[in-house]
């Protein structure tokens, strides 16, 4: 009972689903696909060659707090490891909760022809969402490593990611809650285990 309180919200989330996936239109339906398709975990290996190639370029801009503690590479690396410690904590709690709980996705809990889905998947299984959490978990271990004008493009770009999983019908906005707290969650404890050192610690 309590469990169902807390995912619809009252009838809210299924309202706000109702809202955000009757949007309809040919340009907000391809920047929703194409949201879909920025939080897609299997962007984690473009993100970490990615890093890989930046630190051999020595051409990754740090924030310059840490710039002034750490060698260049050092920051890379270590925030390559946080990343890639990120994602693989990412997906094993996703995976888990997605079939502990097992939510049906909008096209299942809704009646026949009343979801727009833009984008189908075989996965059944609803909550949390997993580009939720990839998007999320890519702007937290990002964040201390970026100037402010890369933190408002992903806080941006998390929103995105966020609100394409509703548009095309994959999602309900709790499942999108719950992946950003399981991507922040993960990404916040990878980069508390691989903090930037000073150097010579």
């Amino acid at each position: 009972m309590l469990l169902n309180f807390l995912y619809d919200w009252g009838g809210l989330n299924h309202a706000l689903f109702t809202v955000i996936n009757g949007i309809r239109g040919p340009l907000v339906d391809a920047l929703m696909l194409a949201g879909t398709q920025l939080g897609s975990a299997w962007n984690a290996g473009w993100i970490a060659l990615g890093l890989t190639v930046l630190s051999a370029a020595r051409r990754w801009p740090p924030h310059p707090a840490l710039a002034s503690r750490l060698p260049e590479a050092q920051v890379t690396v270590r925030l390559l490891l946080a990343f890639l410690l990120a994602s693989a904590a990412a997906l094993v709690l996703v995976l888990g909760a997605k079939h502990a709980l097992d939510m049906p996705r909008p096209a299942e809990a809704l009646p026949p022809g009343s979801v727009a889905v833009l984008a189908p998947t075989s996965e059944p299984y609803s909550l949390p969402s997993g580009h939720a959490a990839f998007a999320m978990l890519v702007a937290v271990v990002f964040w201390p490593y970026c100037p402010r004008r890369w933190r408002i493009a992903l806080a941006a770009g998390a929103l995105w990611v966020g609100l394409s999983r509703i548009s095309v019908g994959a999602h309900f906005p709790a499942d999108v809650v719950a992946g950003y707290l399981c991507g922040g969650a993960c990404a916040a404890l990878a980069s508390r285990a691989l903090p930037p050192r000073r150097q010579g610690s």
